[in-house]
C-alpha cells in the first residue's frame, strides 16, 4: 500500500542551512523548498533585454532594476528573475524590503509556480505590481495588486501601473 508521507516545511534558517548543488535555484516558498535548474538561453535573452529597457526607462529617476537576487520577506526566500527598487540602497547579498515591481520570466518548468504559486504569495506579500512574461508567448500579464487589476499586453507596449515612466515595446525585449 502507497503512503503519502507529509511535506516537510523548513523555515528560512533551515533552508539556508540546506546543502545546494550548482546549476539550480532554490527557492522557499510558504515553507517548500522548490528547486528550478538554471534559466536557458532565450530566458537570459529576454532578462537580459528587459534589464536595458528598464535601466533606460528609469534613467534619472531614484530606481533601478535588480535582476535575480535573493528577496527575504516574511520567511520566504524567493529569486525573482527581476525586481525594481526605489529610494534603496543595498550592499548585501539579498533584498529584504518590499519591491516596487517583482518580475518572472516564464520557462516551461515554472509556468504554474509563476502565474499561481508566486502570484498569490506576491500579493498576499503586499507587493504592489507584479509581472509574469512568457517568452513564447510573447506577452507580458501585469498584476497591479494595489488596484486589483490586471493586464495583458501582446502586442505594442507593456506599462507599469505603479511607475508611469515604465513603457517598454515588446518587440525591444522578445528581440
Amino acid at each position: 500500500m502507497n503512503v503519502a508521507k507529509p511535506l516537510k516545511l523548513y523555515t528560512l534558517k533551515e533552508f539556508e542551512d540546506l546543502p545546494k548543488e550548482d546549476g539550480w535555484n532554490y527557492e522557499l516558498i510558504d515553507g517548500v523548498v522548490m528547486m528550478s535548474p538554471r534559466p536557458a538561453m532565450q530566458h537570459q535573452i529576454v532578462s537580459g533585454n528587459l534589464y536595458a529597457e528598464l535601466r533606460n526607462a528609469l534613467r534619472g529617476k531614484n530606481c533601478r532594476p535588480i535582476p535575480e537576487i535573493d528577496l527575504i520577506l516574511e520567511g520566504n526566500n524567493l529569486i525573482p528573475d527581476m525586481m525594481v527598487i526605489c529610494n534603496d540602497t543595498f550592499d548585501k547579498k539579498r533584498y529584504e524590503q518590499l519591491p516596487f515591481i517583482v518580475i518572472e520570466i516564464v520557462s516551461p518548468t515554472s509556468s504554474s509556480r509563476d502565474y499561481v504559486s508566486k502570484r498569490n504569495l506576491y500579493e498576499k506579500l503586499n507587493i504592489p505590481e507584479y509581472w509574469v512574461i512568457s517568452p513564447e508567448e510573447k506577452c507580458v500579464d501585469v498584476f497591479c495588486f494595489a488596484d486589483k487589476k490586471h493586464f495583458q499586453y501582446c502586442t505594442d507596449q507593456v506599462k507599469s501601473c505603479i511607475l508611469p515612466e515604465i513603457i517598454i515595446t515588446l518587440d525591444d525585449i522578445f528581440a
